[in-house]
């Protein structure tokens, strides 16, 4: 398990995955925005797209820390 953890194509997964949280978390906050406005009706639905958000940086982050280590 930790040689698939430390391998370049679970990297790349996971970067791959990090871009499309990141757009799925804008789309969710945009049509959010589109539909609600600054509502508080829409406050999950903006947390959830904030979050998706973090989670796409910290993934970035990550990937390239570890690519600057090797």
């Amino acid at each position: 398990m930790k040689r698939l953890v430390h391998s370049e194509g679970y990297a790349r997964a996971r970067l791959f995955s990090a871009a499309l949280f990141a757009l799925l978390g804008l789309v969710i906050v945009a049509r959010t925005a589109g539909v609600v406005g600054l509502n508080a009706s829409g406050l999950p639905a903006y947390a959830l797209g904030g979050a998706m958000v973090a989670l796409a940086i910290v993934r970035f982050r990550d990937y390239f820390a570890a690519r600057q280590k090797t």
